[in-house]
């Protein structure tokens, strides 16, 4: 029971960390919708050089604010979102009492360089292209992401709720093996008095019998 209780807390743990890493994907959602955008404004020849210029400073920011997001992301001091510790898809969670009883933390990795944008820029309306195609790629490499986080949210989450009910059941178990059967218990008692009384009471009466036959064979 001890050891499913830990594995709960395992999996919880495991779950911690894959939320903060959903967390990093959600805002690295918005912010490539931002850059999107801001692609889709450069590519528009009504625009000159120098506002697609502009446009390209808030384009950087958002690039190096998606490789800090990711850099950043960390559970109990370990990468969530870089390809490397919790993220590096080697990472094992002890999902029961027993070796063998594992399940492994899915990959992600949701830097600038990963996700293919970190060298884009919207300065001109030829870059502006191909930063557009970079993005929407990028944008697919982090949905397929987010959907293996998301699928093994849910598989921990219902790894949770089989650790509880073991626990449960397994505590029924023992409760059995320990606990005494209170109506057998009483049964047992009260057979276990009578016998004693009923002894008890045939002891007194074959002293009685002794004596009054010994008393017999004086007088005769």
């Amino acid at each position: 029971t001890r050891g499913f209780k830990m594995a709960t807390r395992n999996v919880e743990d495991a779950l911690s960390a894959l939320r903060i890493g959903e967390g990093t994907a959600h805002e690295t959602s918005g912010m490539l919708q931002r850059q999107r955008e801001l692609a889709i404004q450069s590519m528009n020849d009504t625009l000159t050089d120098d506002q697609r210029a502009s446009l390209d400073v808030e384009y950087q920011q958002l690039t190096q604010e998606i490789e800090r997001s990711a850099q950043a992301s960390e559970y109990n001091g370990q990468d969530v979102a870089t390809d490397e510790g919790l993220a590096s898809g080697s990472a094992q969670i002890q999902v029961g009492p027993n070796a063998g009883d594992q399940l492994s933390m899915p990959a992600n990795d949701m830097t600038a360089e990963s996700l293919g944008i970190a060298n884009t820029s919207i300065a001109s309306r030829d870059q502006a292209e191909a930063a557009l195609g970079a993005i929407d790629g990028a944008i697919d490499q982090l949905n397929t992401q987010r959907s293996g986080v998301g699928a093994m949210m849910n598989r921990f989450e219902s790894t949770v709720n089989n650790l509880s009910v073991a626990d449960v059941n397994t505590q029924a178990a023992e409760s059995v093996l320990r606990d005494q059967d209170m109506a057998q218990g009483v049964a047992d008692l009260v057979r276990f008095r009578l016998l004693r009384d009923s002894g008890t009471s045939a002891f007194s009466r074959f002293g009685e019998i002794s004596q009054n036959h010994l008393l017999a064979l004086l007088q005769g």
